[in-house]
């Protein structure tokens, strides 16, 4: 770094490197003046000595005119070649005294003072200075020389050039001296800044040699460990750090060690001057000097307290987590315990459609199946709620028709609409309705749009709109639009009506029922199929809803027929514990021509299985003695073609992780209870032909 002299020199020399044109000029217009005034011959030979003089400045400023770092023997090439130049003109002011003419005189006083105030100037930029060190020592030269004879500023020579390296010696004192001063007190104050800062922080500022002996500490130590600082100097780190924390502060020594800049957060416990343990947070960073480590510094904050609120949380998240489990072992039990009485519910009114009944036997026995169904979904909203905020809920996207689930939906709504006087309308833009999307879902969110609309409208009317219509890629635009003429939300109701839980009233539950949670749901399914859900209303004059998402085009799939026959000859082992959901499984698949076997337990479905040879095994999951995920893995480890027989898992637990778990088991499908008719013959019809297909390659 530049002394403040040092810098000066290089400004110097870049001012007076500048000006070489301009002086040389000047010197060959001395040159001329001279000649009229003293002998000619003298004139030249100054000339061509300040012409030299010039040659060696430009040699000696070379390094300063490039830019680069100057070093001292530079600076001193510049300025003995400056000063030989000043020497030189100030002979030429000599010479020219010397005349004894008027003229030359005053050509030798305004010469050599103005020779001393460019010299000065370099240096001192104000008149007061220029007077006492340049007019006045010119004035007293011109006067001790000119009574010299012609020799003697010769024999002065030496004399004037260390009178000139002086003053500019002393010129860079003056002016470096009042720096380094000012440079001493922003030391000192920022010494001073610093002490305040460390006295009055509330973290404790420590050093440390490398074997983690304090050799310095803040005041805060004692406000945060009892010790005053004094009293911990020359006393090892080590000594009051917990026993099990010594390896982690070890190892982030070491790893300051084998990187200087590398800084460290160490997290310990330490012994307060009470005897109670504290929790620390050190910020630590390696001191080096001269590249040579020579200990730690470091900043520690007492986070006791932070610690003990972490600890309540992690308690808290442990807590939440087991109410959280023990909330979906309760949703599974209670799923199973109300699913399989309602698979026999709904199963034999399934099976009674088919039974010859009067009128009004018939329609009651659809109010029943309808009432049946409300109460599946009204279970379903509840599972899948738990599946979504659990992340568990998962599509399964196969070709559809999204006009026949529309119509499915409608067919299960309209009794609803017609009980009250509502009247139902549909309405369908567009020819080609085959998607593919999870018809299960779709149908869901149908159901609850529709069924809302139903259950809010108390005249007139409700229209379900649905337009399929070509998107880009191969994609269809799919919007399913549903008006009422309802009693409409209010406009504060609005913002939060698709929160879980949450009616537009707090009397709607008791006034229209329903849990608070289809329409979170059906605008968590649609976002899952990559749309979304938005609506109008105006209160007290109806509603409308649009369901809007993309999906892929997809051929028309044919329809299984479920006719008598279906399932002629095919042997069928049923596996299930309660006696009603057998009678109704056994009663639909021998209507179709299968030949059924049943079990009771899952222990006598696996001995039924090993000795009969099965086209197909229906086992239940949770039944007494063994259940049928374990006698699904015995019947897997049997020897010989029983343990390739199809198995399809009849279930009320229908959460994502446990039907994944019944397929690891080695089920090869699973049908959800209640058992939707369509679903078991098409989820056999599918196990049967893969068997098929199996066989005949």
């Amino acid at each position: 770094m530049s002394t403040p002299l040092s810098a000066r020199l290089d400004e110097a020399t870049v001012a007076v490197r500048q000006v070489t044109v301009p002086r040389v000029g000047l010197s060959l217009f001395a040159a001329l003046t001279a000649a009229l005034i003293v002998p000619w011959t003298q004139a030249a030979a100054w000339l061509a000595v300040s012409l030299a003089l010039e040659i060696w400045l430009r040699i000696a400023t070379l390094s300063q005119a490039r830019g680069g770092s100057v070093r001292h023997r530079a600076r001193a090439n510049f300025a003995a070649s400056f000063g030989s130049i000043s020497l030189w003109w100030l002979a030429l002011g000599i010479m020219f005294w010397n005349s004894d003419t008027l003229a030359g005189r005053t050509c030798a006083a305004i010469l050599v003072v103005s020779l001393f105030a460019i010299t000065t100037l370099l240096f001192y930029s104000t008149p007061v200075m220029f007077l006492a060190t340049g007019a006045a020592p010119a004035m007293f030269a011109l006067m001790v020389l000119g009574r010299s004879d012609a020799q003697t500023w010769l024999q002065l020579a030496p004399v004037i050039m260390t009178l000139t390296l002086a003053m500019i010696f002393v010129a860079g004192r003056a002016i470096e001296l009042p720096s380094a001063q000012a440079q001493q007190r922003v030391v000192n104050d920022s010494l001073h800044q610093y002490q305040v800062l460390a006295d009055n922080i509330t973290d404790i500022i420590a050093r440390t040699d490398l074997a983690g002996v304090h050799t310095y500490l803040s005041p805060a130590a004692q406000e945060v460990l009892g010790y005053r600082p004094e009293e911990l100097i020359g006393v090892a780190r080590t000594s009051l750090v917990h026993p099990d924390d010594h390896p982690s502060a070890l190892e982030a020594v070491g790893r300051m060690l084998a990187d200087p800049s590398r800084r460290e957060v160490i997290t310990s416990r330490v012994q307060h001057k009470d005897g109670r343990w504290i929790w620390l947070q050190t910020h630590a960073k390696l001191v080096c000097e001269h590249g040579v480590p020579v200990g730690v510094i470091d900043v520690s904050r007492d986070i006791t307290e932070q610690m003990a609120k972490d600890a309540a949380l992690r308690e808290a998240k442990s807590e939440a987590e087991s109410a959280t489990r023990a909330k979906a072992e309760f949703l599974a039990n209670i799923s199973h315990e109300i699913r399989t009485p309602m698979n026999g519910v709904l199963g034999a009114l399934q099976l009674l459609e088919s039974e010859p009944i009067s009128a009004e036997g018939r329609e009651l026995m659809r109010q029943a199946a309808d009432a049946g169904m409300m109460l599946s979904q009204l279970l379903n909203d509840v599972l899948d709620f738990s599946k979504i905020e659990a992340g568990q809920l998962d599509l399964a996207p196969e070709p559809m028709n999204v006009g026949e689930a529309l119509d499915t939906v409608i067919a299960l709504l309209d009794g609803q609409a017609r009980a009250k006087g509502v009247e139902l309308r549909r309405e369908t833009i567009g020819q080609d309705l085959w998607i593919i999307a999870d018809p299960v879902r779709l149908r869901q969110a149908m159901f609850n749009l529709l069924g809302n609309a139903i259950k809010f409208t108390h005249r007139g009317q409700v229209s379900a709109r649905l337009s399929v219509i070509p998107a880009a890629d191969g994609q269809r635009h799919v919007r399913l639009e549903i008006e009422d003429t309802g009693v409409g939300i209010a406009p504060d109701a609005q913002a939060f009506l698709f929160e879980r839980f949450r009616q537009a009233e707090s009397s709607t539950a008791r006034r229209f029922g329903g849990t608070g949670l289809g329409l979170s749901i059906t605008r968590a399914l649609a976002q899952m199929m990559g749309g979304d859900i938005s609506f109008v209303s105006t209160q007290d004059q109806g509603s409308t809803f649009w369901l809007d998402f993309d999906a892929p085009s997809a051929a028309p799939v044919a329809a299984l027929s479920v006719d008598d026959g279906l399932l002629e000859g095919v042997r069928i082992l049923l596996v299930e514990d309660n006696p009603t959901n057998r009678l109704v499984a056994r009663t639909l698949l021998t209507r179709l021509g299968a030949q059924v076997d049943e079990a009771e337990d899952g222990l006598i479905g696996l001995n039924m299985a090993r000795d009969g040879a099965y086209d197909l095994i229906l086992m239940d999951v949770q039944m007494p003695n063994m259940d049928g995920v374990e006698a699904t893995r015995a019947i897997r480890s049997l020897p010989g073609v029983v343990a390739q027989t199809p198995i399809i898992g009849l279930t009320a637990n229908v959460m994502t992780h446990q039907q994944g778990a019944y397929r690891a088991a080695g089920m090869n499908g699973v049908v959800a209870k209640p058992i939707c008719i369509g679903d078991l013959i098409g989820e056999i019809a599918r196990l049967l032909g893969e068997q098929q297909t199996a066989i005949a390659v």
